[in-house]
Parts: structure tokens; sequence; C-alpha cells
């Protein structure tokens, strides 16, 4: 044999080898994709079970403020409500889309982008929908108590929406609080698990994944 022929012979198992390498490595990929991919369910049907959060919330707000227009705090209370569960609606759509276009067929860097961008909104939904908590909960049990006809009058009213403001305040500043405790240097560990769990565990799988298959690739 020539060797022409010895390097052209080199030459096609080179190619060969490469794209057995390439094939191997699509492979790996896709397999770690389906499965970080089946990880996002739970935060998918969440954002589901947020909508119809949400739309209870239309629903109760609804109820309410319509048949009491000449009542200011029962109007405010609905309207609130009604106001809170659209914004639940929307944020949790929004989460959606973004999970949706999420590209698996796109370079694993491009799929890190677009996932730190559905990272930063969940938590951002998340603070959105779940701070005002500490002021709304008070809402529902005075709308439900007002359609029971369990409501004990307008001073029982202004009372009770006292009380759960202060308690509401009061939470809220301690929220604050803890945040700001648990950013400081000397806890970086907690800072990092708080960020954890605000991302929620799918996310956090997923970018482990892209992480190993990012170092696969270098490898």
């Amino acid at each position: 044999m020539e060797l022409d022929d010895v390097k052209a012979a080199w030459k096609t198992l080179d190619r060969r080898l490469e794209r057995h390498n390439a094939l191997n490595l699509r492979l790996y990929i896709d397999g770690k994709l389906d499965k970080a991919r089946a990880g996002l369910r739970p935060l998918f049907w969440g954002q589901i079970a947020q909508m119809l959060f949400g739309l209870l919330f239309v629903l109760m707000g609804v109820s309410i403020w319509p048949q009491h227009r000449d009542v200011p705090i029962l109007l405010a209370a609905g309207l609130i409500l009604h106001a809170y569960g659209v914004l639940t609606i929307v944020m949790a759509g929004i989460v959606l889309g973004h999970i949706q276009r999420i590209d698996y067929a796109a370079p694993v860097l491009e799929i890190q982008k677009q996932l730190a961008r559905l990272r930063r909104f969940h938590v951002i939904s998340g603070m959105v929908t779940g701070l005002p908590w500490w002021l709304l909960w008070m809402l529902p049990v005075l709308v439900l108590a007002v359609l029971g006809g369990n409501a004990q009058g307008q001073a029982w009213v202004v009372s009770f929406l006292g009380t759960g403001t202060a308690i509401g305040i009061a939470g809220l500043l301690g929220t604050w609080w803890f945040h700001r405790w648990s950013r400081h240097p000397d806890r970086p560990h907690l800072a990092r698990r708080l960020d954890d769990s605000l991302s929620g565990g799918g996310i956090r799988r997923f970018s482990r994944v892209l992480d190993e298959i990012r170092q696969f690739e270098k490898e």
C-alpha cells in the first residue's frame, strides 16, 4: 500500500471517529436533556395550579364587590382580590411561557441563558404573588364571612382589618429583616440554600445537568 493510500485511509478513519464521537455526544446530551425536561413538569403543573388558584380569587372578588359598591371596605376588598387573582394568573402564564420557550436543540450555553431567565422570573413571580399574603390573608376570610352572613357589622370589619394589617406589616418587616440577615457575608451557605429554595428543585436539577453536559463537552 502506497503512502497516499495510507493517508487517505487514516483520514477516512478520523472522519468516522469524529462522526461516531459527535453521535455519542448528541445521544448523551439528548438523554440528559430529556431527564431535565421531565424534571420541569412539577413546575409546569404548579403554574397550572397557580392559575386555578388565581381564578378562585377572581371569582371570590367578583362575588362581592359588584353587590357591595355602597360599602367602601367591602368594595375595596373585592377589587383587591379580583386584581390579585388576575395578577396570579398572569404571572403563572409568563412562567409557563418561559418553560415552553426553552429550545432543547440549542447550544448548551443558550439553554443555560434561557434557564436563567426562567429562574429569575420564577423567583420574581413567587415574590410578587407570595409576599402580599402577609396582608391579603384577611380578605378571603372577610369575604367568606360576609357571604356566609357571619360578619358582625362594619365595626367588626374595621377591627378585623386593623388587626390583620398590623400582623401583616409585622410579617413583612420580619421577612425583610430575615432576608437581610441571611445575606450577611458570614452566612453564605444560608443565602445559597435560600436562593436554591426560591428557584425550585426542577430548575436546580436542570442547571446541574447543563453544567455536567458542558463539562463533558470540554473533556
